[in-house]
């Protein structure tokens, strides 16, 4: 098994719902039980997973060879073939952070004990607000606010950066060529994207034989 450090950089403002909403709140983002916000596991696999589609599409509308390239459906077990078998090759996606995942750690039961020393002065709520902002919306009837529509959600601001290691279990040059050219074209996340929010960029870490521009400079 082959390990992977990945960043996740936040370029404009962006909401990954929780579902969840409260008194002030509308639509909350995903945080954990500190107030730190994180990018879930498989949120950024679904969506590495449709890069990787884009990826091959590209290439197939392009006339260009697929043959160094793994099929996005195999290596993400999205459709077995006609016997059932499953893909030998397994990409296994953690949780993102605010810091590499043991800084993370300390840094959360650091939190802890203050959230327990201090209950009242230390609240998640205080701590999510260091990295978010609210944003309002309404729904226009004829050019004028319809009435009871106005709604808030609550979104990361640009700048914050997330951190993981994914491991992919039996990978090989194909698999690696995709994920490459897959992180490099992942650049939306998150609700509302096609209207100004959720730009992201990411960077896998593959080593540098398997920089996207190499790959599409030898395709």
């Amino acid at each position: 098994m082959a390990k992977f450090d990945v960043e996740i950089k936040v370029e404009s403002p962006i909401h990954l719902g929780s579902g969840q909403a409260n008194v002030n709140i509308d639509a909350e983002i995903v945080h954990d039980a500190f107030g730190f916000p994180y990018f879930p596991a498989k949120r950024f696999k679904g969506l590495l997973y449709e890069s990787a589609v884009e990826v091959f599409e590209m290439f197939e509308l392009a006339e260009m060879s697929t043959e160094n390239l793994a099929s996005p459906e195999k290596i993400f077990n999205r459709n077995s073939d006609d016997s059932g078998k499953i893909s030998d090759v397994q990409i296994i996606v953690p949780n993102f952070y605010l810091y590499p995942f043991d800084e993370y750690k300390k840094i959360c039961a650091e939190w802890k004990y203050l959230q327990d020393k201090y209950k009242g002065i230390f609240t998640p709520s205080d701590v999510l607000k260091n990295f978010t902002s609210i944003r309002y919306q309404t729904k226009l009837e004829n050019g004028i606010a319809a009435k009871s529509s106005l709604r808030n959600l609550n979104v990361l601001n640009a700048g914050t950066e997330f951190f993981g290691t994914i491991e992919i279990l039996n990978c090989n040059d194909k698999v690696l060529n995709l994920m490459a050219l897959a992180a490099k074209n992942l650049t939306a996340a998150g609700t509302k994207r096609n209207r100004g929010f959720g730009k992201i960029s990411c960077k896998m870490n593959l080593g540098e034989k398997f920089s996207a521009e190499k790959i599409l400079k030898g395709a």
